[in-house]
């Protein structure tokens, strides 16, 4: 699979922030990312106590749903759900680098909305899942 063009992702951002004038789209994102790739979402919040809490919990799990979002707008239709053993495998070496070589353009996305390194790290790992389900 080709990696997800800048374009792509400019588009969906620019859609999520139009939808986020609505209060209520944040929690339908969130709550759609959990039912879609429910062991991603239970993953991540298993990552409560580094991440920082549950607000950072919802935070990633929302970006993780706009790199969600990216994938099914580049592929033509969602991915298969986001399994514990496709992140195992994603998990092995320098997973940041390993997310920016084979999605640069999602890898900036999140380098460029998200502060916290634990989030950024999980976001890759997530990323890189999704990349390797959609070969």
């Amino acid at each position: 699979m080709s990696a997800v063009p800048e374009s792509v992702v400019t588009e969906v951002v620019r859609e999520v922030s139009e939808r986020m004038e609505d209060p209520g789209y944040a929690q339908l994102a969130i709550g759609g990312f959990a039912q879609a790739h429910a062991d991603a979402g239970r993953f991540i919040t298993a990552h409560l106590d580094d991440l920082g809490g549950g607000e950072a919990v919802m935070h990633t799990v929302f970006h993780a749903e706009v790199l969600n979002e990216c994938f099914r707008r580049h592929l033509g239709h969602a991915l298969t759900p986001v399994g514990f053993v496709d992140l195992d495998v994603a998990s092995k070496g320098d997973i940041e680098s390993r997310f920016a070589q084979a999605q640069p353009a999602l890898a900036s996305y999140v380098a460029s909305n998200v502060d916290a390194d634990p989030m950024r790290r999980l976001l890759a790992l997530v990323g890189l899942a999704m990349h390797d389900i959609a070969l």
